[in-house]
């Protein structure tokens, strides 16, 4: 029997057993021994103990409730003061059916003789409520508060009863505690000694060739193939240790062959992807883990070991980062980009995920690639640079007000007549000032944008709703130009999750767009639609259109695009606010133009879940 490793491990976990069921054998007599002299002291009297105490915090929320009833909160105040009764009875119901000590029952039937008392006068309290506050007030406090400080008297007496009766029980079962402890500690003592005794001898006896076959693996791991490991006994472990030479002497004929190359050049390409500094995760077709490198167990505190053939949402349980790349599969893309923010311990970073779909010659999807490369840093310092612009602008702000108001006043004649070169320089300065003002203005909305999404006052709107508050607003200035402003929408569109006003300012400055490049006789459309679980919002013209070098730039800051002249310019910033306020809502913008066509511009809204 001791000759094999089961042997062996089965005479030590005998004999820890042994002593084992020695010191639980005596442990139980004497627990139950102890349990016995605690019945009481652990289960009748806490039972009643808990039961006032329950009873006392409701008796204190019904209180809280007339209170509230009072002083002007009465359906609040009565259906707190009925949910509370409720419980008070139930736990009423607990003590006078636990009633152990002499005493208890007295005041048990006291309690009940108040509280049925105070609820009537709650009532009455209702029925004269009409009166006024100050009637209501003089009858709590002379009529309801007495019987509710007697209650609480009462319920404090059970208690103490109860407590007292706990404290008597204390010194016999403590006695008896102490006995019991010192026989256990006096059986655990000779059974830690003779195990640990036990438990090194045959250790040290077993893990002797183990350690020498873990040191030939380390070897063997580090490409000495030609290490053997020597045989030291006929058991299990000496089978293993002969099996694992027999194993090492394979590998070094494996290693020669073709196969063997191929291998060692996978093993290599997973190696340099290990290295990768930036975490990575590779994805079969059904979103299941099939390799991360070990920045990515790093920062997401997973085991690769453990995550292999998972699906993507165990490994990381994050349903935005999941749906953007479901959502990149979907589209058919092969390959995507977006920033994202993840949080690791108390702190945010900032990734560019990188999404590559593998296909073959077929254009079959293999697998996904995700690569998560840091750019905390980079949004640190846009950070930066967006709460100085922030903070210059609003330093601007106050003298370009003052420059505005002065212009103003000089134009009007309130400080003296002016020639007609001097109302020619002052409108200049007036008009350039209010371009600079304008400027500024959509300089600190974008900051503001791009700093704090919590701005955004997100409600259930109808996208109909958004669009008709913009025809509205540009309707006279539309007729005036003689151009035709419609809009269309499809009907029963679902309702959208937006900021109505920030929504709203995003289609009345495409609209002012299109009025600023259109002519008479042009046509500015509006219309809306879903499609793919989105609402496709359109704003399309006729008129001048945009040229095609423009139209992957048109998005950014201070691109303008036409004359120079004061009624078609702006500051630049309009379609780059545009198009922070949409991807905040987790929409996209683009452009479409034809140079003497006109240009369309479409923006879509994820429907809301409702």
């Amino acid at each position: 029997m001791f000759k094999t490793l089961k042997g062996k491990i089965t005479a030590v976990y005998f004999c820890l057993v042994l002593m084992t069921a020695v010191i639980g054998f005596t442990a139980a007599i004497n627990q139950y021994k102890l349990s016995k002299s605690i019945d009481g002291l652990m289960v009748n009297n806490y039972k009643s103990i808990n039961a006032s105490n329950n009873m006392l915090t409701a008796l204190e929320k019904e209180n809280s409730a007339i209170l509230d009833y009072i002083h002007g909160n009465k359906s609040g105040g009565i259906d707190s003061f009925y949910s509370n009764n409720d419980i008070f009875y139930k736990w009423f119901n607990t003590e006078y059916n636990n009633i152990t000590e002499a005493g208890e029952a007295q005041h048990n039937e006291n309690v009940k003789k108040y509280y049925i008392q105070y609820i009537k006068l709650f009532s009455n309290l209702q029925l004269i409520s009409s009166s006024g506050e100050a009637s209501t007030v003089k009858y709590y406090q002379s009529d309801i508060l007495p019987v509710y400080l007697q209650i609480e008297k009462e319920l404090k007496d059970i208690s103490l009863i109860n407590e007292q009766a706990m404290f008597k029980s204390k010194n016999a079962v403590t006695e008896d505690t102490y006995k019991y402890l010192y026989i256990i500690i006096a059986l655990s003592a000779v059974a830690v000694f003779a195990g640990l005794f036990i438990s090194w001898f045959f250790v040290n006896k077993l893990l002797k060739p183990i350690s020498m076959l873990t040191e030939t693996m380390k070897s063997v791991k580090e490409g000495n193939l030609d290490k053997q490991t020597p045989i030291l006994s006929n058991d299990e472990i000496g089978d293993l240790t002969r099996e694992f030479n027999n194993m090492t002497k394979r590998l070094k004929g494996f290693e020669s062959s073709t196969m063997g190359k191929l291998m060692l050049e996978k093993n290599k390409s997973i190696a340099i992807v290990k290295s990768i500094s930036d975490p990575l995760i590779v994805l079969d077709t059904n979103f299941k883990v099939i390799l991360l490198n070990d920045a990515c167990e790093k920062f997401f505190n997973i085991d690769e070991g453990k995550m292999l053939n998972r699906h993507f949402l165990e490994a990381i349980p994050d349903g935005d980062l999941y749906a953007y790349i479901s959502g990149v599969v979907e589209d058919g893309k092969e390959h995507d980009e977006k920033i994202i923010s993840l949080q690791s311990g108390n702190k945010n970073y900032y990734f560019n995920i990188v999404v590559n779909v593998v296909q073959d010659e077929d254009a079959k999807m293999n697998g996904i690639v995700l690569l998560f490369q840091n750019v905390t840093q980079l949004k640190q310092l846009e950070k930066v640079k967006t709460d100085f612009i922030s903070t210059v602008s609003h330093e601007f702000k106050t003298p370009l007000t003052s420059i505005m108001i002065a212009a103003s006043l000089m134009t009007k004649d309130n400080v003296g007549t002016l020639n007609e070169k001097q109302s020619k320089i002052v409108s200049t300065i007036k008009e350039d000032t209010e371009r600079l003002s304008t400027l500024i203005t959509d300089l600190l909305e974008l900051s503001k944008i791009q700093s704090d999404k919590s701005i955004f006052n997100m409600e259930l709107c109808s996208i109909e709703d958004i669009i008709l508050a913009s025809v509205k607003t540009f309707h006279e200035q539309a007729e005036s130009k003689k151009i035709n402003l419609y809009y269309k929408v499809e009907d029963n569109l679902p309702k959208v999750n937006v900021d109505f006003e920030k929504i709203t300012w995003v289609i009345n400055n495409l609209v002012s767009n299109s009025l600023k490049h259109t002519s008479a006789g042009d046509e500015i459309s509006i219309s809306a639609a879903l499609r793919n679980g989105k609402i496709y919002t359109i704003v399309k013209d006729t008129g001048i259109g945009i040229p095609e070098e423009f139209q992957e730039k048109i998005f950014d800051k201070f691109v303008q695009i036409g004359e120079s002249d004061s009624e078609s310019t702006g500051s630049g910033l309009g379609l780059t606010i545009a198009k922070e306020i949409i991807e905040a809502h987790d929409g996209n913008i683009w452009c479409e133009s034809k140079l003497g066509l006109g240009s369309t511009f479409t923006f879509t809204l994820p429907v809301a879940n409702v």
